[in-house]
């Protein structure tokens, strides 16, 4: 369970949520399904904006080939490359919003079900340390 709950509070924090650990054991138990989702659409946009930026940087090093030549065949095959990573960085793009959809009805349910809270950050220490 200990792996499971790095997983989740991993993936929560794509939501900008934090888990109720108390409450995440619970609805496991209760709906695994819903669990389930939540993970494989996380997992999926993780894997999305990572394949993103991937082919945001090959298309950053392909326009610098591009830009940087004067030999007309390098021209043509970094001008037909680039055009190849740009759909697929649109297809990408169409799907990372498939995904992120998906995502975000699976962080809906475990809101519902009290599973996810909102992410509360520690309050600073007071100036001179505690007293």
């Amino acid at each position: 369970m200990k792996d499971l709950t790095v997983v989740l509070r991993h993936l929560a924090r794509l939501d900008n949520a934090e888990l109720d650990t108390e409450q995440i054991g619970v609805t496991t138990a209760q709906h695994t399904a819903v669990v389930c989702d939540f993970i494989t659409a996380g997992c999926a946009l993780v894997a999305a904006n990572v394949q993103e930026e991937l082919l945001v940087e090959a298309a950053q090093v392909l326009w610098n080939v591009y830009d940087g030549t004067t030999d007309h065949a390098e021209l043509i095959t970094a001008a037909e490359r680039l055009r190849a990573v740009g759909l697929a960085l649109t297809g990408v793009r169409e799907e990372r919003e498939r995904t992120r959809a998906r995502f975000r009805e699976a962080c809906d349910l475990l809101w519902g079900d009290g599973a996810l809270v909102e992410a509360v950050s520690k309050p600073a220490p007071p100036p001179g340390g505690a007293h």
